[in-house]
């Protein structure tokens, strides 16, 4: 083959490479991971501040550090599983506005 004829072939098959969609990158999909994490805390937590304190909890600075912990970890569990959704639509409007660039 060509030497010229054969660089040209490589260069379309770059191109062509390069339009595909390719999958969302593993970087992406954790900050979407990370991102559902963090917003599943926060519910937690504003789930947590509507607990009267005084009768089954006591309110101290220790309970506070170890629910925190429990939130945290709780949230994390849920992103790396199913999740609520969050992550998958953040993929999904990112897939889409790297199409449209």
């Amino acid at each position: 083959m060509d030497p010229v004829k054969s660089r040209s072939v490589q260069a379309s098959q770059v191109s062509e490479v390069s339009q595909t969609k390719l999958p969302a990158s593993k970087d992406a999909k954790q900050a979407a991971q990370q991102f559902e994490a963090l917003l599943v805390q926060e519910m937690l937590k504003s789930m947590w501040a509507t607990v009267p304190e005084g009768q089954l909890l006591s309110g101290s600075h220790e309970e506070s550090l170890y629910r925190d912990m429990l939130n945290e970890a709780v949230a994390n569990s849920i992103a790396e599983g199913r999740g609520i959704g969050v992550k998958d639509v953040i993929l999904k409007d990112m897939s889409r506005l790297g199409k449209s660039k």
